[in-house]
């Protein structure tokens, strides 16, 4: 098949994923090959766009624009819906695909200043806006560092095939062989909170700096520690400046929160404290506005195990958020494993 052709099947959303990543390094190398399909006059529309466009624009994200004049599918549309997911229109999702053809390390910076580094091939839907509850990225293939924004009120999420990994302000590494659906994951700073998609998998592991997670597909989730400059394979390591980075700073409850071995007692406790202790101590990630949650107190008492596993943690959390929609006026929706917390309307 010659360049015109699959540049047609692309257009037309008939590539398969491995042709799509073989139109973009083409794309990447000559945006010129496109003449033919498209009009001097979109072009020229597509010009004025890009002049008003904000910072952080590259020439893969102009191709990926100028596809938007036209309103075409982008070819990995049958890729951006899982049996998770929400109804999203793919169209507005074209302009977040980031793919790295070169052979160097490719840096984003995201709307939230998270930075993302895209090892050569890495393949990538960037899902961060302002409006959104919860920051999300899929890793479609290859290998991403990132180094994430702290934003407590916005779980940050990524999908490597079944496995997702979800962080509240962290640095760490996902690399997704798709072939064989293998995903390696490590942890530098933070905490994140790593788990199936899928509803018949129910293992959930929290990884500490210094830990990494191995999953094979059918295999469970292996945990293990490294240190120092780790190898990511027999055949190569990661760049020299990702050292271990020093272990994340202990949490402190607030004056307004007591707890013993067997109870949790919440004395007039801020919303947005017991939601940082919920995050913090409980693992669960939740989404929500601090400016609307910071007028807003509760009290009450809550009975927990002296050993808590992660479903105990999960129960408490659940325990906790429902009293605060109860007694203040919101609601409570979920999302992956996130919580959400929302006025009512």
């Amino acid at each position: 098949m010659n360049r015109k052709s699959l540049l047609n099947k692309f257009l037309a959303n008939e590539c398969s994923a491995e042709e799509a990543k073989l139109v973009f390094t083409w794309l990447n190398d000559d945006p010129t090959l496109l003449d033919d399909l498209i009009s001097e006059d979109d072009w020229v529309s597509y010009i004025n766009q890009e002049n008003k466009s904000k910072r952080g624009g590259d020439s893969l994200l102009r191709i990926i624009t100028v596809f938007v004049l036209f309103g075409f599918l982008f070819v990995l549309s049958n890729l951006l819906s899982t049996s998770t997911d929400k109804s999203i229109q793919t169209a507005s999702f074209i302009d977040e695909i980031y793919y790295n053809p070169s052979a160097q390390p490719k840096e984003i910076i995201a709307a939230d200043n998270s930075i993302l580094t895209l090892e050569p091939g890495a393949l990538i839907q960037l899902g961060i806006k302002p409006d959104l509850d919860f920051r999300r990225v899929k890793l479609f293939s290859g290998r991403v560092n990132f180094k994430v924004a702290k934003d407590p009120s916005k779980p940050f999420i990524v999908e490597s095939g079944t496995l997702m990994t979800t962080a509240l302000g962290t640095e760490f590494i996902v690399d997704y062989n798709a072939a064989v659906e293998h995903v390696l994951i490590r942890l530098f700073e933070g905490k994140v909170r790593v788990e199936s998609i899928e509803p018949s998998v129910v293992e959930t592991n929290i990884l500490k700096p210094g830990q990494q997670i191995y999953f094979g597909g059918a295999n469970k989730m292996l945990v293990s520690n490294f240190k120092g400059t780790p190898k990511m394979s027999a055949r190569e390591s990661l760049p020299a400046q990702l050292m271990l980075s020093a272990t994340e700073k202990p949490y402190r409850n607030p004056a307004t929160i007591h707890q013993s071995a067997n109870w949790l007692q919440l004395e007039e406790t801020a919303v947005s404290d017991i939601i940082q202790y919920i995050n913090h101590e409980l693992d669960v990630p939740i989404s929500y506005d601090s400016l609307i949650v910071k007028n807003y107190r509760i009290k009450g008492r809550f009975s927990k195990n002296s050993t808590m596993d992660l479903k105990d943690k999960t129960d408490l959390a659940a325990s906790i958020l429902q009293l605060i929609v109860e007694v203040n006026p919101f609601i409570l929706e979920k999302q992956y494993n996130t919580y959400i917390l929302k006025p009512k309307k």
